[in-house]
Formats: C-alpha cells, structure tokens, sequence
C-alpha cells in the first residue's frame, strides 16, 4: 500500500502557476470523479487554497514498495497535468511529493499552520476540513486516509487550543492592509474598494474597518452579499456593473473574488485611473488565486499592483517574537504524530498478522485436500477431521511466536515488519485460498458414487 501526497504551494511555485492548477470548491466532486475514473485513484483528498494545490491519496496496492509509490506519484501529476493544462516537465520541477509518515507529518503541520505563508494562520484548519468533507461526501475516502485526517484536524485544533501561535499571525486579508498602511501615511482618510464579499472579501472588511479606513465601498456579482456586508460594517455596496465608478473614486483596492478570468481588465482600470483626481497612484491588492486583476495593471502611471506573493514579505514581521509559541506548536505536532504513528504501525502490524494466519491456513487446507484426495478418503470421514484438527493446532503453535512478537512491538520497526512479510507472505504465491477450494471441491466430486472422470 501507498500513501501519498503530491503538490506544490508558495515555497516550490508562483502565482502565475498556481492559479493555473486553482480547484474551486465547486469543483472539487468532478476532479475527485476524474481523478477515480480516469487516473484510478479510488481514494483521494485535494486540497487547494490560494497557496497550495495538493492530493492526498491511498492506494491499496499489495507491495506497498518504492515503485507502487511512483506509480501512484505518477497518476496524481498526470490528473494535475491535464487539469491544469501544464505540460508535465513544466509542472514536475514545482511539485513535492511525501510517503507514508512523511506524507502524515506534513498533513499535521499544515494543519496546525505551520506550512502556511502565514504561520499561524487558522483559515487553512477549516479549509482542510472542507477539503476531506468533500472527499468523504463523494465517497473517495476511507481508512486509514480517514483516519490520518480525522487526527490531523485534531492536532490543529490542539495547537490553536494551547498556543498562541495564531494570536497575533496575520491572516492574508491583515497582511494585505498591513502593506497598506506601510504605503500610505494613514489609513483614516483613505476611501478603500472591497471586490468579493464571500469569505476572504469579508475578513479584508473587517481588517480595512479595524484599521481605521475612512470608507468602505464592497462590490459583488451577487448584490445581496455586498449590502450584507456594507451594512454590517456602516459601508457602502454598489452593483457590480458600477466597478469603474468605484474604481475612480477609491485609494485602495482589494479584490478576493473566486472567479476564473480577471475581474478587473487592463482597460477597466485604465479608465478609472484617468478619471482619478487625487495625486498619488492608487493601491492595487490582489489576494486572488486565480488572481482578480490583471497584471498589466501594474504598467499603468497611476497605479500600484501587488498579488498574493508580494504579501510575504510582510506577512510575518514579528515571527521572532513568536519564536517560542511556534516551537510549542511543533512540539505539539511531534507529540501526535508519536501517537498516531502507534496506531499507524499497530495497524499495519495487525494487518500482516492477519495476513500470515490467512496465508497459512489456506496452504494447510491445500495440503489437507491433496492428502485426502492421495489416500481416496473422504473429506468429510473421521480421518479427514482429524487431519484438520491436527493441522489446524500445529499451524497455531507454529505462528504463535512470530504473531505474538509483532503484537508486542517487533513490527513497529520497519525493518521488522518488511522481514516478516518478506518470510511470511510472498509476493509470487497463487491464490491459496482458491486452490484449496478446488482441491475440496475435486474430492467431494470423486468421492460421490455418480462421480465422473
């Protein structure tokens, strides 16, 4: 068996690459169905927020070996290829990969948020949550990735619970407005421009709102959402179709929509500017994956343009400060993966088990079969019980010893485990199970007086 995650996040890829492999929320039950059907990856989870598109996936192969792995890593890129519409070899240089314990050690940190752009931050906790509900509705996840994910979100939920990691931690909107106030003087006399009221368009609110910012106008394709969310914040909500008059009126611009195109088109913004009285160049954020507006914004004289990438270098000034929360959090996050990696060995170990006692008792009813079948009795005379009984108890008192050292604790070294399934169940054997049955089934046959040849 494999387990798997493959992706790439702020670290390995820009923005421009990013938002080429973005899957919405939507989408998320057609790419689980593509990604089953057409890259047979049966259980699954993606994850994919404005600084990371990743898939957790399991897969049940039998070897459970390095080259299962590249299969498995394999099939996940092709799916992202094709979603995406990146050649391979230009997507292969940005993607991350991590097995088994490692694969389970970055689902924790994340969680926690520790992988983020942002560390600290809580808005990926629910995002994860979100991501395996989709998959667990869609029926694309069982155990043990239900487990791995079920203890993930618990360890991100502890280390939130009895840190104060995400205390002071910028969310993306607070970093956004902390730029904004490093370039301009002040913040109250500044009239601020909201595209998007869904759930990052509303944390930006707050954020411009918590900042003193003199007005606020929202703007959404649905209209209800922007009157919600001006009126909770004592702002102004204008019809979609009235963005350039926003626009021209407006020092700071934040948008956050999830659309798919840009909203705000380089001639859009052109027109606005040129209608603009005040002196200096009005202030573009975009926090966007997919990116909202434009890039070629940035060219134009009246303007500023910063995405999502450019809030990095903001995001996380007082990261020294909290130097001793973040080692709390990760020494919360080695104190569950120690826990889970009990349950994660103590599985695989009953798993084999399990195994060898299959493995085993189906040879000694093969062997049974035949010697019956070599002496003409019938299977189901005195002689033939006897022989299972007896064969039965020698077979238990021989794997008692090994199955009860893997119980105790041998299997949880890997080495451990690989040699006692290397001795125990061998990859080349036919089903024995099977053949056991024919062999039964064969004397049964013969032993009946109409029996033919």
């Amino acid at each position: 068996m494999s387990l798997l995650v493959l992706g790439l996040d702020h670290r390995t890829a820009p923005v421009e690459l990013r938002e080429r492999l973005a899957i919405e929320r939507e989408q998320l039950p057609h790419a689980l169905a593509q990604l089953a059907a057409d890259h047979a990856v049966p259980q699954a989870v993606i994850l994919s927020t404005c600084n990371r598109t990743e898939i957790y996936a399991y897969d049940t192969g039998d070897t459970g070996d390095a080259c299962d792995a590249h299969a498995l890593a394999n099939r996940l890129a092709a799916f992202l290829a094709r979603w995406s519409a990146v050649p391979d070899a230009d997507l292969a240089a940005h993607l991350y990969r991590h097995r088994e314990t490692d694969c389970v050690a970055h689902l924790f940190r994340l969680a926690a948020g520790l992988e983020s752009m942002i560390v600290g931050e809580r808005q990926i906790l629910g995002q994860t949550r979100a991501a395996f509900s989709a998959a667990s509705q869609g029926g694309y996840v069982k155990s043990p990735l239900t487990r791995v994910f079920h203890h993930a979100l618990r360890t991100g939920r502890r280390v939130h619970r009895e840190t104060a990691i995400g205390q002071n931690s910028r969310s993306v909107s607070r970093a956004a407005v902390h730029l904004a106030r490093t370039l301009f003087d002040r913040l109250d006399d500044r009239r601020a421009l909201v595209i998007g009221a869904g759930d990052a368009g509303r944390m930006v609110a707050r954020a411009l709102a918590d900042a003193g910012v003199r007005q606020i106008t929202v703007t959404n394709r649905t209209r209800w959402r922007a009157d919600d969310l001006a009126r909770q914040l004592g702002g102004i909500a204008v019809p979609f179709d009235h963005l350039p008059d926003a626009l021209a009126a407006a020092d700071l611009v934040i948008s956050s929509t999830g659309s798919p195109g840009y909203v705000l088109t380089l001639p859009t913004a052109a027109a606005a500017l040129a209608r603009r009285a005040a002196p200096e160049p009005a202030l573009f954020i975009d926090i966007a994956v997919p990116r909202d507006i434009d890039p070629a914004v940035a060219s134009l004289p009246g303007a500023r343009l910063f995405d999502i990438d450019a809030l990095a270098q903001v995001s996380e000034i007082d990261l020294a400060g909290r130097s001793s929360e973040i080692a709390r959090a990760r020494d919360i996050v080695a104190d569950e993966l120690a826990r889970f990696g009990e349950w994660w060995h103590s599985s695989d170990t009953m798993a084999l088990v399990a195994a060898m006692r299959r493995r085993a008792d189906a040879l000694r009813r093969a062997e049974v079969a035949r010697t019956l079948h070599l002496l003409h009795a019938d299977p189901d005379s005195e002689l033939a019980r006897r022989l299972d009984a007896m064969t039965n108890a020698l077979v238990k008192k021989l794997l008692h010893q090994p199955t009860a050292a893997l119980r105790a604790g041998a299997g949880s070294s890997a080495a451990s485990y690989e040699a006692a399934r290397r001795l125990f169940i061998s990859d080349d054997d036919t089903d024995a199970d099977a053949d056991a049955d024919d062999s039964r089934n064969r004397n049964r046959r013969r032993s009946r007086p109409d029996a033919r040849p």
